[in-house]
């Protein structure tokens, strides 16, 4: 009877391991399939055919519907230019610049991928209706108290990412072809 024990409870151990082993693999980004563009992870091949299958089971986990290969490329950031998690009592300066895109979104995102509420409805930007410079640049302000010029107001969120979807751009989703010096910056300013 004691053996049957011991063998039932190393099945029990061996079962409850491997399902948060597969739970942690499955709760971020693929480490196969993206690549890093400063604070920015890019997914190479997730909206394709050659997605690895870890990329394949984390879209299916969340629900999420990624870009194509052809319709664009999304850059994900958790992290601001100094490797510290974004952080909701944080104040952030994302710019003054985006890769070459015809269209740019720029939106709060939670753990799991999903919009951050907030107070004021506003959930992102793009690239249309944002304030910009006599040059072109921008500053997009991330916080949660009101701001001036471009404010993307960030909730009671906590840990929250930022989602980068560049629209019709020329170019491919690796790193080697993402210039850093055109990929915005994510500058904290001030933090309680």
């Amino acid at each position: 009877m004691i053996a049957f024990l011991k063998i039932l409870l190393t099945m029990a151990a061996g079962l409850g391991l491997g399902l948060f082993i597969t739970a942690y693999a499955l709760s971020g980004t693929s480490p196969f399939d993206s690549a890093r563009v400063g604070p920015w992870i890019v997914s190479a091949h997730a909206g394709s055919m050659e997605a690895d299958p870890y990329t394949r089971a984390i879209i299916e986990r969340s629900g999420q519907i990624p870009l194509a290969n052809g319709e664009g490329i999304q850059m994900i950031a958790w992290t601001d230019d100094a490797g510290r998690m974004l952080n909701s009592r944080c104040v952030y300066s994302v710019g003054p610049r985006v890769p070459a895109a015809h269209y740019w979104t720029l939106s709060l995102i939670d753990r799991r991928g999903f919009p951050v509420g907030n107070l004021a409805a506003r959930y992102g930007f793009r690239s249309s209706e944002i304030l910009r410079s006599g040059g072109g640049d921008f500053v997009i302000t991330v916080a949660a108290e009101v701001q001036p010029g471009n404010w993307l107001p960030i909730g009671a969120a906590g840990r929250f990412g930022l989602a980068l979807r560049l629209y019709d751009s020329p170019l491919g989703a690796t790193a080697g072809e993402i210039d850093r010096s055109a990929a915005p910056r994510i500058v904290r300013t001030a933090c309680e």
